[in-house]
């Protein structure tokens, strides 16, 4: 019995020399899995910045607000709703146009002018439409006749009412013919 016990012993020192040796690798093992994720993220956040340093320095660059004036501005576009559908006579059949326009202004006044007179600008745009020929119209020169006509309507009833022209031009957003 007595050499047994030694046995036991021994191998009881061994179990617990194995155990120790696995904790030091498990430790060891977490600790690389660790500084590897961390140093993978740190790339994947900071990689654009680290390709090009210049990018990381545009923030640091003051911005100015830009000064908008009616010559300078935004643009500002209006849309002249309901749609303008205009009857043509041509040869004896009867003809159709159906456009819808857009203003562009970098007037905000001029929207506000436009607004309250639309009824005016509708009324003289109409007798703009029916001055023009509906072969005329067909030709890409025809419509840009018909969109500088439309503007210059607009145009004289803004200098009327506000005391400058106030629009730039007159935008098709559909012109359907028929």
């Amino acid at each position: 019995m007595a050499d047994e016990e030694p046995i036991e012993e021994v191998e009881e020192e061994g179990e617990k020399k194995g155990g120790g040796l696995k904790k030091i690798i498990m430790i060891v093992v977490g600790f690389l899995l660790v500084s590897g994720l961390s140093a993978g993220g740190m790339w994947f956040f900071l990689k654009d910045k680290l390709a090009d340093p210049e990018a990381a320095a545009i923030d640091e660059i003051p911005m100015e607000e830009p000064i908008t004036t009616p010559e300078n501005g935004e643009a500002i576009y209006h849309a002249l709703q309901p749609a303008f559908i205009i009857n043509f006579n041509t040869n004896g059949k009867s003809r159709f146009l159906q456009t819808e326009l857009t203003v562009l202004t970098r007037d905000p006044e001029s929207i506000e002018v436009m607004i309250l007179h639309n009824p005016l600008i509708r009324n003289n745009l109409l007798d703009v439409f029916t001055l023009h020929n509906f072969d005329e119209l067909m030709t890409a020169e025809g419509k840009m006749a018909l969109a500088e006509d439309l503007t210059k309507t607009i145009q004289d009833i803004l200098v009327k009412e506000m005391g400058r022209p106030g629009i730039e031009s007159i935008l098709f957003r559909s012109f359907v013919m028929q």
